[in-house]
């Protein structure tokens, strides 16, 4: 895919703010090497700070310093100013930088964002039966942590529980919250099948 201007405002569409900025860093390093432009110079050091900036803020919020109110007033400014930025950048900028980049440096396979959606679906499908098959041999535990697994990974409640929540996670740490209780989860099927197994023997005994 083209990592033209439509590209990356897409990516900011769909709050793919970590995905933006490793990008966009990758086309700068690759034309400021080649070219002396004043105001992409100017723009690669303003980028910088949008990167410093939101960091922080995350950082802030982890530790307890800010809520997440004034998370979300903070990560807003900080999209607005990418698309202040994205505006700003000449055209040429993303031609030749495109240009560079696929003359000289190795392809890398990249899933599109709109193709990571339709991978948690499938996720959220398969973790659906996994929870359909607890609930029926009733495994209490490993369903209530696959199933809230299955919230965080399926689409739409993760939308609603973000805007609810007020809550924003990169994909990487969602994806790390879905394998974590996924895994727990599946870590006491084998316990509630053996619990099971002792007691009818201890039946048939008796």
């Amino acid at each position: 895919m083209e990592k033209n201007r439509a590209y990356f405002k897409t990516l900011l569409a769909e709050n793919a703010t970590e995905a933006l900025f490793d990008e966009l860093f990758a086309l700068f390093h690759s034309h400021r090497p080649q070219h002396t432009d004043r105001l992409v110079s100017d723009k690669y050091d303003a980028l910088v700070l949008l990167s410093g900036k939101l960091n922080a803020v995350q950082e802030n919020h982890h530790l307890g310093i800010i809520d997440a109110g004034d998370l979300n007033t903070e990560v807003n400014r900080v999209n607005f100013a990418l698309l202040d930025l994205l505006n700003d950048l000449p055209d040429s900028f993303f031609q030749q930088a495109q240009h560079h980049v696929a003359a000289d440096t190795p392809k890398q396979v990249v899933i599109p964002s709109g193709i990571g959606n339709g991978l948690f679906w499938m996720c959220a499908a398969f973790m659906m039966m996994i929870c359909l098959g607890s609930l029926i041999q009733r495994n209490w535990i490993p369903f209530a942590f696959i199933l809230a697994a299955t919230i965080i990974c399926l689409p739409p409640t993760y939308h609603f529980l973000t805007q609810q929540f007020r809550i924003s996670l990169s994909n990487s740490v969602r994806i790390l919250l879905v394998v974590v209780l996924t895994a727990v989860g599946l870590s006491f099927a084998p316990k509630a099948a053996v619990g099971e197994e002792k007691v009818e023997q201890g039946k048939e005994r008796e």
